[in-house]
């Protein structure tokens, strides 16, 4: 197997701080014209898969349940989500989107989408598929894959 040279890493760290913040300010700027910080921005993407209860919410994000309180009481105030028990457990709270909450979470996904799909416009289809398996194994093998992808927060990566 080949030495790495010094210059490697560092050309992959650079390449991956491109693309970060590529993503994150697409992800800022599009969370902006919604009226939305990019974390709000992405509160409405998870849940729009489903209800979350706070400390299942606390831990997609990584933050404590005092954290996520400022947030979801921040998109409360603005009729985007809203809080009710748990059937079955009286101190449980769980968080659900408003219909306004639905629609801002539809258009925000729809557009962010989009914009970041159209930076990957010049690879070729197998480019693409190779691109989507590399950042796959890159975020699986950093353990990061269930923080962005609330669907697999038990399944790990």
């Amino acid at each position: 197997m080949p030495a790495t040279s010094p210059s490697e890493p560092a050309a992959d760290a650079l390449a991956l701080l491109q693309l970060s913040g590529l993503v994150q300010a697409t992800f800022a700027r599009v969370a902006d014209k919604h009226e939305l910080t990019p974390v709000q921005g992405r509160m409405l993407c998870v849940l729009a898969q489903k209800p979350y209860g706070m400390a299942e919410l606390a831990r997609v994000f990584g933050v404590g349940k005092a954290n996520l309180t400022g947030l979801i009481d921040r998109a409360e105030s603005r009729g985007l989500v809203s809080r009710s028990l748990v059937a079955g457990d009286r101190r449980a709270i769980q968080v659900l989107l408003t219909d306004d909450g639905r629609r801002t979470a539809t258009a925000f996904h729809r557009e962010v989408t989009a914009e970041l799909a159209a930076y990957l416009d010049p690879l070729p289809p197998a480019e693409r598929l190779a691109f989507r398996a590399a950042a796959a194994t890159v975020a699986g093998a950093a353990g990061h894959c269930a923080a962005w992808d609330p669907r697999r927060v038990d399944a790990g990566c």
